[in-house]
């Protein structure tokens, strides 16, 4: 807030509220189960760290790399999270992650007044930047990265602008972000956009800040690798640009050359970029002349970033949130000032944005906003079952099933963190290297996963239900039997590996999901029935019933051609959501379709397109009839 503006005048402002709002928005949406595959990668390296009073080298946590050097450049970050752990388990761990996104956020409102952008464009971008960045909000150092950003901006804006000079915290902020992140690069690279713009103004280069910056890039060397962990960035870099890794991953792919799948994933927050971007560079070109290189060069290179891959966007929404606020303030239309200031000046927009923003608030808290995108986060603390293979952990603790494992990639966390042997392979890309993890992927290909464990000798798989590559191989490799399934994870055992343990029976693993075989007989009324009736809010005020787990338990029995088991999940399924989404029919009638059984697919199909599905999904079904 600048110097001249009282807080009286603050609070008088009709826009504060919907900026109070904002921030309440952005706690909403960091709190929520933890579902980031990553977590217990991170909790066991706290947990070594601190139980073995020195830093990791090698590999200890699999059995296939074990000895393979190991470079743990999140140490800080997992020591702090193991601790807070420690005080008051995952709950804290989400808790204290919102505290991160929420001054993160903060900082960036602080940045917009530093150029005295008024509050309607404040409210605005920050919507913008919130609505974009929320489904980056995990249990990652990555949001600790955001900060440190915001922050290494702060520091040279507030200079830039004539405020403060706060250089002295450079070095700092960069011995503090090599021992979190390897996204400490950013900030040589915000250093080096503020040196070299130096070179087109009179003054010339900056020598102050030339010298901090040498002196906070110098200070990357305070970390346990040294030397290597300053280079880590690069090799870190090889290694993720490398095709078998890049394809596979979703998060390392271009926003822009990304393909929307049929039932898609949400795309709220790729249209929201893809609209601040253009905004962003068209308002850029049409204020050419009070653009300087500072802002081509900052626009540039964190675009750069974010078009290289989907986990980048919100760097770059961090980076130039002010600079679309200088743009829009330089803007020379004055016709639009005309009709635009006096509106935004009166209280009916800002409490119409505020009531808004409240609205969708309440849609988070009830899990609408997450099930209208079909995802599975949902509002409130500790672990989600669907995406942490907490029981099926347990499971191999209390039967003792310690034999060698071959698990999927995305379970290796979590085995890492409560398995009771070593695993396969877990998320730590730097010690797996792109040659292990082509290998990896080959059991992905038909007869490809019986390969692989003969291979390495393997005694357990361990996967999710979903993972159609492996569950339709299966079928095909009569030495291995299914012991344990939960809609997270599966679990199958070698013949002539404890024999003892008896194999999975179909009707008993209904009947423990609460799913009884008799729903099939109740078909034809489920499949007529209109949607439940309720009250047009409903999903503002009463949280939402979208089994995922059911649906996750019928694909996985029709992969392994149990039809009759995959039929009464999706059938339950639409029970208990009270036939209110197209998903459960959808795939009951892919079933039907499967089987032969054409009334049963006309009949899913034409409840579907009650239920408006996504234009394209309708547009196939359509052509199919």
């Amino acid at each position: 807030m600048p110097e001249h503006t009282s807080p009286s005048r603050f609070l008088k402002d009709p826009w504060f509220y919907p900026l109070l709002a904002c921030l309440f928005l952005a706690v909403l949406f960091a709190v929520h189960p933890i579902n980031d595959s990553d977590l217990g990668l991170h909790l066991k390296g706290g947990q070594w760290i601190l139980e073995n009073h020195r830093f990791p080298s090698t590999d200890t946590y699999t059995y296939t790399l074990s000895g393979r050097d190991y470079l743990d450049i999140h140490w800080l970050y997992q020591v702090v999270l193991y601790g807070l752990y420690r005080i008051r388990g995952y709950s804290l761990l989400i808790l204290f992650h919102a505290l991160l996104i929420a001054a993160t956020g903060f900082l960036a409102f602080k940045r917009l007044r530093l150029i005295q952008a008024p509050f309607w464009i404040c409210t605005l971008l920050l919507l913008t930047a919130l609505l974009t960045c929320e489904i980056r909000f995990r249990v990652r150092p990555e949001v600790a990265s955001w900060l440190l950003l915001s922050l290494t901006c702060w520091v040279l804006e507030l200079r830039a602008e004539g405020k403060r000079d706060l250089l002295f915290l450079l070095p700092f902020l960069q011995a503090l972000w090599v021992n979190i992140e390897g996204l400490f690069v950013l900030g040589w690279a915000l250093m080096g956009i503020y040196l070299v713009s130096g070179f087109s103004t009179p003054r010339g280069l900056d020598k102050k800040l030339l010298r901090f910056s040498l002196i906070a890039a110098g200070s990357c060397v305070l970390n346990p690798n040294f030397l290597k962990g300053m280079a880590y960035p690069l090799s870190n870099f090889i290694t993720l640009t490398n095709p078998a890794m890049h394809d596979s991953l979703k998060e390392l792919q271009s926003p822009w050359l990304a393909t929307p799948t049929l039932l898609s994933a949400p795309t709220l927050y790729l249209l929201l970029y893809k609209l601040f971007t253009l905004c962003l560079f068209g308002a850029m070109a049409a204020t050419f002349r009070k653009r300087n290189l500072r802002d081509w060069l900052l626009a540039l290179v964190f675009f750069g970033l974010s078009a290289s891959a989907f986990r980048n966007i919100p760097l770059f929404l961090v980076a130039c949130l002010p600079l679309a606020a200088s743009c829009w303030m330089d803007l020379e239309w004055n016709w639009l000032r005309k009709g635009l200031n006096p509106f935004l000046s009166k209280a009916f927009p800002a409490g119409f944005f505020a009531l808004v923003i409240l609205l969708l608030g309440l849609r988070v808290v009830t899990g609408a906003y997450y099930v209208s995108d079909r995802r599975t986060d949902r509002f409130g603390l500790g672990l989600d079952s669907l995406a942490q293979p907490v029981t099926a952990c347990g499971f191999l603790v209390e039967n003792r099933l310690d034999g060698k494992i071959l698990n999927q990639l995305d379970g290796g966390g979590w085995l890492d963190w409560k398995g009771p042997q070593k695993t396969f392979i877990d998320g730590r890309f730097e010690v797996s290297g792109s040659a292990f993890y082509a290998e990896y992927l080959s059991a992905s290909a038909p007869g490809g996963l019986a390969a692989l464990a003969d291979r390495y000798q393997a005694d357990i798989l361990f996967f999710s239900p979903l993972n159609s590559p492996w569950v339709s191989q299966l079928a095909s490799m009569p030495g291995w039997r299914p012991v344990y399934l939960d809609p997270c994870a599966v679990v199958c055992l070698r013949k002539g590996y404890r024999d003892d343990l008896p194999s999975l029976e179909s009707g008993g693993l209904l009947n423990q999901n609460g799913v009884s075989a008799s729903i099939l007989g109740d078909a034809g009324a489920l499949l007529q029935a209109p949607p439940a009736s309720g009250f047009p809010l409903d999903d503002f005020f009463k949280t939402v019933v979208f089994p995922d787990s059911l649906s996750n338990l019928g694909i996985f029995f029709a992969t392994i051609g149990h039809p009759r088991e995959a039929e009464a999940c999706f059938l339950e399924a639409i029970r208990r959501s009270g036939g209110k989404y197209y998903d459960f029919y959808y795939n009951l009638g892919l079933l039907y379709g499967q089987q032969g059984r054409r009334d049963g697919w006309e009949l899913c199909m034409s409840q579907v397109l009650k239920r408006d599905p996504p234009a394209a999904l309708a547009r196939q079904i359509q052509g199919a009839q």
